[in-house]
Formats: C-alpha cells, structure tokens, sequence
C-alpha cells in the first residue's frame, strides 16, 4: 500500500496504519506463552501477528461484530490461538490482571473517555505487564470527532503506568493523508466490515482527512505497570 511502502505488511488485511517495523516494536514487548490483548482490534491483522510471531495467547475485543467474524476467520488461517469478544475501552469484557501485554493500534483516538481508557488499561495489566499502542496527539479538537487531547503521558501516568517510550513515527503526516485517501477509496469494503452505512464512513474519512493539520503527532507509546 502506497503510504506505507515496503513497510506494508502484507497478508494482515489491515485498515490500520501500523507498520512492519512497529509490528516488531510491538512483538517485542511479548514473551512465548503471554497472554496479549488487542483492545481495538479490528480485523484481527496486527494482533495476530504479533501472538504469532511472539508464541503468545491471543484475546481480541473490538465493538464492531463483521470485523470479529473476519478475525476469527484470519486466525483460522494464520494458525494462530486467539479468542475474539465484543467490547470498548471504556468497559472491556475482562477480569482484572489477566493480561501480561495489551496492545492498540491506531484505535484510541476514537475513545470518547480516555481518561477512563487508560485506567481500564491498567486495570487488565498484570503487574509488571506491558502497554503498546500507537495513535495521534492533537493541538485543538477536530470535527466529529471523539475528545482529543495534546499528549496521552499524562494519562497513562495517572492510570499508574510508567511510560518507558514515546517515539514519533517517522513521515506520519504524509503516510496519514494518503492512508486517509486510500480508505475513502475502499470504503465500501471498510464499512461492511465496520459494520456501518458507508455514507458514513466516508464523511468520518473525510473529516480525519482534513482534521490532518489539528495533528502534532503520530506515536508509539510503551508503557509498565509497576510490580
């Protein structure tokens, strides 16, 4: 895909806007036998990848039921052992201190409370376990979209989180205007998979699209939960 180059990873069937690299970033967060949950994980791709390459134990949750479906049908493919469950940042379908590593990409910006994000965040972490995620930090609130906020440290901090990375991905914005435009031409497939009237998606597409210049940055966050 155009945005991404070689850095594409190829045979996930991602909309996001992960990349090779930080899929490795992510898999190195993870040992053989953790278990990894992917908060936000859509079709499935980059969680289960990085379980697979990293020997670990899957949970997927996304609020969206046709990219559930699909993920499972992913996981069946990849070999990989996954479970996949309906639920939200805000109130994930999930005991306390049962994940060793929780990863999301690119999926945060869409909840409405992050506050309440990062401390259900930390609720699922075992101690010592690990957050990646990527998503964007805003200077000003775009249209229709989601509250924004300039930069996600502070709230991982109050959750209880100690922040060890908060890397800036290189050429985000270029790679991001021209990811936005790639989805709005296959928005007919994203929104069947959402789950959602693709006049929609397309209006939310346009708005990311143009919110582009309310962006400071794209990032990689990892973060512990102390022991």
């Amino acid at each position: 895909m155009e945005a991404l180059g070689d850095e594409y990873p190829a045979g996930l069937d991602t909309y996001s806007f992960v990349s090779r690299t930080e899929l490795r970033e992510f898999a190195a967060q993870v040992a053989a036998g953790d278990t990894l949950i992917d908060l936000g994980c859509g079709r499935g791709g980059p969680g289960l990848w990085v379980a697979g390459t990293a020997g670990a134990k899957l949970v997927g949750v996304d609020l969206a039921q046709p990219a559930l479906a699909h993920a499972r049908r992913l996981a069946d493919r990849l070999g990989v052992q996954a479970a996949f469950t309906v639920g939200s940042f805000e109130s994930p379908p999930l005991r306390d201190a049962t994940a060793d590593v929780v990863m999301t990409v690119d999926a945060f910006l869409f909840t409405p409370d992050k506050r309440a994000g990062f401390t259900e965040l930390a609720r699922v972490l075992r101690p010592g376990g690990r957050l990646a995620m990527t998503s964007w930090d805003y200077d000003g609130q775009p249209r229709n979209r989601p509250p924004q906020v300039p930069d996600h440290r502070p709230l991982a901090e109050e959750a209880g989180l100690t922040v060890l990375r908060y890397d800036e991905t290189d050429d985000w914005l270029r790679r991001c205007q021209v990811f936005a435009d790639f989805l709005l031409e296959h928005a007919d497939e994203a929104a069947a998979e959402a789950g959602m009237p693709t006049s929609v998606l397309r209006a939310a597409l346009r708005d990311m699209r143009d919110s582009t210049d309310l962006m400071t940055r794209r990032f990689l966050l990892v973060a512990e939960k102390p022991r």
